[in-house]
């Protein structure tokens, strides 16, 4: 196929999905609704949360489902461009997956700075291995449900999802495991000033 025989295409392919992600759809948002910049209100965060909080339900729903389509478009292509059995494919998959999740999380358009890549990585990795992804949605839910706090429901599925891709990822696709370790560690890194609010008694609570 195309981008696994030509590694110019390849990378111009992943660069470009670093660009696709690296678009501030909530800073767009924001600033299309009150002229304002996402990361000077609410939480300061520039995502989907943070626009929830601030300009409503609508908007924010909106932005969220944007945010994942930056996941789910460029690493569904890539699968479609490359053979799947093919070792230089497989690579290809994961870097555009990386790329279009550090592009979200850290936006050229945004001085290198962005949200926490929750929705976006749920995009990526809902095309390579959709079980996993829905379990660790379903305890992100549940335990945002409980505790009311959306960061504390990220920190804890996201260590969760290394395991879950371990332990049900089946024979073909176990080698995404090590992506879903990197999109942990991504995850839990960017919400570092979430968890510190969290031990101090003064995050923010779920809408």
């Amino acid at each position: 196929m195309i981008l696994e025989n030509n590694i110019f295409y390849a990378t111009l392919y992943i660069i470009g999905a670093f660009i696709v992600g690296s678009i501030p759809f909530a800073y767009i948002a924001s600033k299309l609704k009150r002229g304002e910049d996402i990361r000077e209100v609410g939480s300061g965060n520039p995502g989907a949360t943070n626009v929830l909080r601030v300009y409503g339900a609508t908007l924010g729903v909106v932005v969220l489902i944007l945010d994942i389509l930056k996941g789910v478009v460029p690493v569904l292509i890539a699968v479609k461009l490359t053979t799947a059995v093919s070792t230089n494919a497989l690579i290809i998959i994961h870097l555009t997956a990386v790329a279009v999740v550090l592009g979200h999380d850290f936006s050229p358009f945004l001085r290198f700075k962005g949200g926490k890549g929750v929705a976006t990585s749920f995009g990526a990795f809902v095309v390579l291995n959709w079980l996993p992804v829905i379990l660790v949605l379903s305890i992100m839910l549940i335990l945002t449900y409980v505790f009311k706090f959306i960061s504390f429901g990220s920190v804890v599925a996201a260590f969760a999802f290394p395991g879950l891709m371990f332990v049900l990822g089946r024979t073909a696709n176990t080698e995404f495991f090590w992506l879903s370790v990197i999109f942990a560690v991504l995850i839990i890194a960017k919400h570092r000033l979430n968890l510190s609010r969290l031990w101090n008694g003064n995050e923010n609570k779920a809408v």
